[in-house]
């Protein structure tokens, strides 16, 4: 881990800072402070840009083409997708014990982006009436330009950073699994988890978009139906269906200053865990990020075992995808040698 030496490093090479309380206040936002000393652009322009460095090139690119069309005040005034696309889980919740479920913050999950962009805009600690959001869970399916302004107009100045980061990667199909913890500046920790991989599916073949607005990450699909990798020729076949491979992406990421004040980000294609509209109240009670692997009145308090969980989960999600495709590839292939066998001449 190359990083300088802030307080004392323990033996399991986590810094002893994180497991005590710091009082960190954290609810001013970077596009709030940069306003303040005059920077130039509109919200998304001032928070994928840093006054010390500006952002790489390429990094810019993938978010303006994918957030074209939309405008901070469409999510302000819930206008088109952000209004009623309810693609957010959200979970908020205190413990200064980090035991039991904590005080939690109420939400009707999903939410739309509109719905994100006013509770994210709620002071985080020490509102008037609301527990503390120190553990912070906010999972987006098919991560679009207006959860995109919902975020960026209310991240605070210490997880702008680790959330641009996590937002590109999970646009760009990036692979990404690793610790952070920055050389200068604030001590601050962030557990990278982004996992591109293939789909194998089933389905109509995605329509190619005319849209002004983006609706969902940009995905290649590449149509197999040639491999004719059906097990019985007399299954049900549903009009229009054929066999297809979609990138998908999984992208998990926990930041924060100690184990009491962290966020969770979780970023997943549809084409993974389905729509949050299609869920039922009693699913909408598990944790979405987890893939619903943990309750959320049940949850891990301390971001390590967070994470390690979420490694666990969504790893040996990607593997059995990837075991199917490789099983119903080489079955399409077999299939397909053994009946270029039979026909040919002896």
């Amino acid at each position: 881990m190359a990083c300088e030496q802030k307080g004392h490093l323990a033996q399991n090479s986590w810094y002893s800072d994180f497991s005590r309380f710091r009082d960190l206040e954290d609810d001013e936002t970077l596009v709030e402070a940069r306003k303040m000393v005059d920077a130039d652009g509109d919200d998304l322009g001032i928070f994928f840009v840093d006054l010390r460095d500006e952002a790489p090139p390429c990094e810019v690119e993938v978010l303006e083409e994918c957030c074209r069309g939309m405008s901070f005040k469409d999510v302000e005034e819930g206008i088109d997708k952000a209004g009623y696309r309810r693609a957010v889980w959200l979970d908020d919740r205190y413990s200064l014990g980090l035991e039991g479920s904590g005080d939690t913050r109420q939400y009707e999950n999903p939410l739309t982006a509109t719905g994100l962009k006013r509770a994210l805009g709620r002071l985080r600690f020490n509102h008037d009436y609301l527990p503390d959001a120190a553990r912070r869970l906010i999972y987006i399916t098919d991560l679009d330009p207006a959860c995109i302004y919902a975020l960026a107009g209310t991240a605070s100045c210490h997880q702008a950073p680790v959330l641009r980061n996590a937002i590109y990667k999970h646009l760009a199909f990036h692979t990404s699994i690793a610790v952070k913890i920055p050389s200068a500046g604030f001590l601050t920790f962030q557990l990278d988890l982004h996992l591109p991989f293939f789909l194998l599916r089933k389905s109509t073949p995605p329509e190619q978009s005319t849209r002004k607005v983006n609706t969902k990450p940009r995905r290649r699909w590449t149509d197999v139906s040639f491999l004719k990798i059906d097990t019985s020729e007399l299954q049900d076949q549903k009009p229009k269906e054929m066999w297809g491979i979609h990138e998908s992406q999984i992208s998990c990421v926990v930041a924060g200053s100690d184990d009491w004040r962290w966020v969770g980000y979780g970023f997943v294609d549809t084409e993974i865990d389905g729509f949050l509209t299609d869920s039922t109240e009693d699913d909408l009670s598990f944790d979405k990020i987890a893939a619903g692997a943990l309750e959320a009145n049940m949850p891990i308090w301390k971001p390590r075992d967070y994470w390690l969980k979420l490694f666990e989960v969504r790893v040996g999600q990607v593997r059995n995808e990837w075991e199917y495709l490789v099983h119903k590839v080489e079955f399409g292939v077999n299939k397909y040698v053994r009946g270029q066998t039979r026909n040919t001449p002896q």
